[in-house]
């Protein structure tokens, strides 16, 4: 099971050291991370995909809060929740692969992010879920190399003034 947290945090140096020092610390399983700035100057959101149960989520909240930097921080998984992973995705193909290619992907938002001869860079955004089905989907088809990022979320209910 996995669980997803996030975190918004003073934007001060070590911040995001201090929250992986204390998810290895406190032996909690970090599957994904991503972190970026907010509309709000001076603060950070961070997005952590820890492996574990309610009570090890409830756990990972509660040590973090207690951490000065911390402005927010919520267990993403136990509401609504929109998230989101982006994956490029680097191909070598034939004229027939590249129109299987293409067939494969109707199925899946995604636009071309690169063209250069014969080498093709699609980019796809969606679920964890969604981008790993994509990935085995087009495996066969080419594939050179593949990235996909850490998750993007925000809880969905009804918005607070809190941070």
């Amino acid at each position: 099971m996995e669980r997803t947290i996030g975190v918004v945090a003073e934007n001060s140096p070590g911040v995001f050291s201090r929250i992986s020092g204390l998810m290895e610390r406190r032996g909690f399983q970090v599957k994904g991370v991503t972190a970026g700035i907010t509309d709000h100057p001076g603060r950070s959101r961070f997005t952590l995909v820890i492996g574990g149960d309610d009570r090890k989520a409830s756990q990972a909240v509660r040590q973090i809060r207690k951490m000065v930097e911390t402005v927010e921080v919520s267990d993403l998984s136990s509401g609504l929740c929109v998230e989101r992973c982006m994956m490029l995705l680097k191909f070598s193909l034939t004229s027939e692969k590249r129109e299987e290619l293409l067939n494969v992907m109707k199925q899946f938002p995604h636009s071309v992010a690169e063209e250069h001869g014969d080498t093709v860079i699609l980019e796809m955004m969606g679920t964890r879920e969604s981008t790993d089905a994509c990935l085995e989907a087009v495996r066969h088809l080419g594939l050179v190399e593949a990235v996909k990022s850490g998750p993007l979320a925000l809880d969905a209910r009804a918005a607070t003034a809190a941070f």
